[in-house]
């Protein structure tokens, strides 16, 4: 066992306590801001490697911080799992007055919240109490799995007509879902498990959770026919479940009771916290009481997504301060250090930022669309950043390389310094990764600051826990190990799980009774006949267009000089439609927007005379969309189904 930092009376204090919950949140609340503005399961890692270091390294123990950089690529790993959910559209339902879709708006939105946090609570509790060589093992399948993650990655980008068509295959028979992942983790982990019999315990856990995604989303979804989200947003949801299941398995297995904790605290408290965050975020958009006033630029969503992160990092913080107040056993180093922390800094910096840097990259070189890109030397601007995230890359991992050596001079002393160094490059660095793509209009400025403000202040929370000296105690006699029964989550968490039965559906209601009538432009039904979907189901496939009228209350159709013969609306929101001449226009698309279905003319062509957005009008078994105002007729075009 590893000696830890000596226990101080201010460690223990409320004040520390306030602190450091408080510190955590506030970098998670940043961190899932800037989620926001990358997405998906790669983005949902930043939040999940910042909350990890930051709980250890405000924590006052020296075993944690030696531990940091490993327990932020673990608790990244863990939220990168929730990054497949689809929750936004869920909000919609929660801006409707009406009370059945309010209701089921929250407890979506509870079940998201609970399957996100409480991945990412589980693995966060593994880095925190494993041994080191388990946690070697697991990161060892874990680079296994990865290595066919990338090699996927390059093939499709190679071959991007087979990336299409794996798309397409994926959104029209497989509900959008991350069945790629799951699949590769299999085969991966299968092979792995084969071929290294000393990783067997570790890499099962892989195995096992990949079988579990495809049997939590076959189950529920792909046969049980259960959506959660709408028609062209992913149904990885029951995967999701599948994985959180395994996940516990695993810890009851290993009588891993304080990751268990965690994991059990992450589902309560993350769904708590989503719901919470929506219901605060609803009465900023519908302006309610003291929000009567308030300014129309503020972004209102950037808000939402900070109070997530914010909740979220506050109530795992919470769970967390549980294990350190009740002396939870410094975690078993037997082994040297060096490689899986120097690993872990790879992926939770150079990797990340990999990862990330893609979407600001693609952002900066459409900054000035329509104007032509002047290769330098032959290089085009695209690729003179690679080449210099490139040269950045190989000189952090030669830094690395010789850290693994022993040559740590060039690495600040403390564990802490080392930790600290780490989180401010994760989290400085991705806001100047955004600012890269130009200088932020004062709408854009007011989006960046309601991130930075929690940044700022959870940098400064940080400095204040820069111990004085990292002196080491002997081992005490009274540490509780992660296996103790003290650890079981007990008759609170039973209570809190039986007032959410209530509370969840009650915020609903409220939220319906405090509104007076849909909000413009952001409501949407769940249920009935005006449903979204009914629509939406009912629009894909092919319309033949059978004539042309002033509008779709006239009686009165002209057949003649029809500019198009027929429109294929898909599940990708494209609008295909074949034009009189026989030629195909694939530049229009389709969408949601206020219980409506509209479509976007020329969406895709940049700076076409005709980009115009007009609503469809369903009236029986026809469809009347309006022709661009540009056009050389005007009026409404008819459409009727084809035939299946």
């Amino acid at each position: 066992m590893s000696a830890i930092a000596e226990p101080t009376n201010t460690s223990r204090s409320p004040l520390w306590a306030v602190a450091y919950c408080l510190m955590a949140a506030l970098a998670m609340g940043y961190a899932w801001g800037y989620r926001g503005t990358v997405g998906h399961e790669y983005g949902a890692m930043v939040p999940g490697a910042i909350l990890g270091l930051m709980l250890c390294l405000g924590s006052g123990r020296l075993d944690w911080h030696r531990r940091s950089a490993v327990v932020g690529l673990f608790a990244a790993v863990g939220w990168s799992w929730g990054g497949s959910l689809s929750y936004m559209e869920q909000t919609f339902y929660a801006l409707s007055d009406s009370t059945p879709d309010v209701v089921y708006a929250f407890a979506v939105i509870f079940l998201l919240g609970a399957l996100w946090a409480g991945c990412g609570g589980a693995l966060l509790g593994l880095g925190l109490t494993e041994r080191r060589s388990e946690l070697e093992s697991l990161t060892r399948a874990f680079i296994a799995v990865c290595t066919a993650y990338l090699a996927a990655f390059i093939y499709l980008s190679v071959f991007p007509e087979h990336r299409q068509s794996y798309l397409t295959f994926t959104v029209k028979h497989l509900h959008n879902g991350d069945w790629l992942a799951a699949t590769l983790t299999l085969v991966a982990s299968s092979l792995y498990w084969i071929a290294s019999p000393r990783d067997r315990k570790a890499t099962a856990l892989f195995v096992w959770g990949a079988v579990a995604w495809w049997l939590g989303y076959g189950l529920l979804t792909f046969v049980g026919g259960l959506r959660l989200a709408p028609l062209h947003r992913s149904e990885s949801w029951g995967g999701v479940l599948g994985v959180l299941v395994a996940l516990i398995i695993y810890l009851v297995r290993r009588k891993n009771r304080a990751a268990l904790m965690l994991c059990f605290c992450g589902c309560l408290g993350g769904g708590f916290a989503f719901v919470l965050a929506v219901f605060l975020h609803n009465a900023l958009w519908l302006r309610w009481g003291v929000f009567a006033d308030i300014e129309p630029a503020i972004p209102f969503w950037v808000c939402a997504e900070v109070t997530f992160g914010f909740l979220m990092g506050l109530f795992m913080a919470m769970a967390t301060l549980r294990l350190l107040r009740g002396g939870i056993a410094p975690a078993v180093d037997d082994g040297d250090r060096a490689p899986l922390d120097a690993f872990s800094v790879f992926a939770v910096t150079i990797a990340l930022f990999w990862i990330n840097s893609r979407r600001h990259l693609d952002r900066i070189l459409k900054l000035a669309p329509g104007q032509p890109d002047y290769p330098f030397l032959g290089i085009p601007t695209g690729g003179w950043y690679v080449l210099l995230g490139i040269l950045l890359s190989l000189s952090a991992m030669f830094l690395l390389w010789r850290y693994r050596r022993g040559d740590r001079g060039w690495a600040p002393q403390s564990a802490f310094g080392k930790g600290a160094a780490i989180v401010m490059l994760l989290l400085w660095g991705t806001i100047a990764a955004q600012l890269l793509e130009g200088p932020p209009t004062r709408r854009e400025f007011l989006h960046h600051l309601v991130r930075w403000l929690p940044a700022t202040l959870a940098t400064c929370l940080l400095v204040s826990f820069t111990p004085r000296a990292e002196r080491t105690a002997a081992l005490l006699q009274s540490w509780t190990p992660s296996t103790d029964p003290r650890w079981r989550v007990g008759v609170p968490f039973v209570v809190g799980c039986v007032l959410m039965l209530a509370v969840v559906p009650g915020i609903g209601m409220l939220n319906v009774q405090l509104q007076q009538e849909p909000a413009e432009g952001r409501s949407r039904l769940r249920f009935g006949p005006q449903a979204y979907w009914r629509q939406a189901d009912k629009l894909q496939g092919t319309w033949n267009v059978i004539g042309l009228a002033r509008s779709p209350d006239s009686s009165e159709l002209s057949t003649e000089d029809l500019p198009i013969q027929s429109i294929e609306f898909d599940a990708d929101r494209n609008a295909t439609a074949l034009l009189a001449s026989g030629d195909t226009e694939t530049s229009h698309r389709w969408y949601l927007h206020n219980q409506y279905i509209w479509l976007h003319w020329f969406a895709k062509s940049s700076g076409h005379p005709n980009q115009q957005q007009v609503p469809l009008d369903f009236v029986d078994n026809r469809i009347y969309v309006a022709l661009p105002s540009g056009s050389e007729q005007q009026g409404d075009l008819v459409l009727e189904r084809v035939d299946d």
